[in-house]
């Protein structure tokens, strides 16, 4: 499959990117332009303020359906009403599913003729029935980029039902769709363990940023002792750990660097980090922002305290290919290639990631050469044209299926 048409199904805002699933989605646009024509078809709760942005960038015209008032039919709303009583009624997919919306879809995919469609994210499950009738006798592939496996995370652990629906819904739209994309080796290895899944249906491709866009960060502008956090705070594992960065981690550093500050990025703020920025000036809580850039410009160390979440970190990469040093967890760093003291450094508690900082901020050496093994790594894995090899490949494995 040399080149083709496709078209990218979403639930977050395509543009502009910020945060995890948006920088992924990203991503995945950009490369499968490389490729031929892609269209858009967004659904969620909001107005329709990315088509002028991407059709300026190059993208085909595609659909918004704005799910904050959908008009429901009786039978959709019972059942919604009852869906925990279906093995495939998650609350949000079914909320993000509307018989307007699915009409919407379809007529898209039945104008545009797409040769590729790309479902992304999981909770776009009740679509793929309207994407395969659509498509009748027209030859598509249709691909799941799985940003994580939802089946295996620890937050739904203490819900069985919801796990069990999860985990149905996940196991479905993996075996129904002819390839499933994944962001680590790990993660292919966790849905053939949940799920037994074969051969080259699922493939990694892993997340990366685009070289180009970070590369006028340079080390000599860094400001000492800015302690940098980025993510979007409704997702409960960055909101855990920005509450160990306030209580624990930037207070045991102020005490030895007086003028630490601790910058946490990204949209919705809790009410927790707030109250904390408006009792303490070096705590910044600035809430959604237009470009990371210049806040990972500013910052002498990325901190990661992350013990919980799937997937990897968007946010690291960042890091890396802005030159800015990474102190993480090791579950924070999951899934990606790095080596500790090498590409950044690790600690578990609270304790170890103060006394790898203190340790970062104290020899410039180390920081010099840690950024330069990191950037390397990235632009050898994990930028946009390392990544565009492997997409390559995986759709061009659709011809042998």
């Amino acid at each position: 499959m040399s080149s083709c048409r496709s078209l990218v199904i979403v639930q977050v805002p395509p543009y502009p990117p910020t945060g995890g699933v948006a920088l992924r989605n990203w991503q995945t646009l950009n490369l499968l332009k490389r490729r031929g024509d892609v269209a858009v078809f967004s659904i969620y709760k909001g107005a329709d303020h990315a088509s002028q942005q991407l059709q300026q960038r190059g993208f085909t015209p595609g659909y918004h359906y704005n799910i904050a008032s959908p008009n429901r039919s009786w039978l959709e709303k019972v059942k919604n009403r009852f869906g925990y009583l279906r093995p495939d009624g998650y609350r949000y997919s079914d909320w993000l599913y509307t018989v307007d919306a699915a009409k919407a879809l379809g007529q898209l995919v039945k104008t545009f003729r797409p040769n590729l469609v790309v479902f992304e994210e999981l909770w776009l499950y009740p679509y793929l029935k309207t994407v395969q009738r659509a498509m009748g006798a027209h030859s598509c592939s249709v691909i799941l980029d799985n940003h994580n496996v939802e089946g295996d995370k620890e937050d739904y652990r203490l819900h069985p039902r919801t796990l069990a629906q999860i985990r149905y819904i996940e196991a479905q739209f993996v075996r129904r769709t002819d390839q499933t994309w994944v962001c680590s080796g790990l993660d292919r290895q966790i849905l053939q363990r949940l799920y037994g899944c074969e051969g080259n249906n699922i493939q990694v491709l892993p997340n990366g940023v685009e070289a180009a866009f970070y590369q006028q960060s340079v080390l000599e502008t860094r400001q000492p002792h800015q302690l940098l956090f980025l993510g979007k705070f409704s997702y409960q594992p960055n909101a855990d750990a920005a509450q160990i960065l306030i209580q624990e981690i930037y207070p045991q550093l102020k005490q030895q660097f007086s003028d630490t500050h601790l910058w946490l990025v990204g949209r919705d703020p809790t009410a927790a980090m707030t109250r904390a920025a408006a009792a303490d000036s070096h705590i910044h809580v600035t809430g959604m922002v237009p470009d990371v850039r210049p806040y990972l410009n500013r910052a002498s160390a990325m901190v990661v305290p992350l013990y919980e979440g799937g997937g990897t970190r968007l946010k690291i990469l960042e890091a890396f290919a802005s030159h800015c040093p990474v102190v993480s967890t090791a579950k924070g760093a999951e899934g990606l290639a790095v080596e500790d003291n090498h590409h950044l450094l690790m600690g578990n508690t609270s304790k170890e990631i103060v006394e790898k900082t203190v340790y970062l901020w104290q020899n410039e050496s180390i920081i010099r050469q840690v950024v330069k093994n990191a950037h390397g790594l990235f632009l050898q894995t994990y930028s946009w044209d390392a990544v565009a090899s492997s997409l390559s490949a995986a759709i061009d494995s659709l011809g042998d299926t």
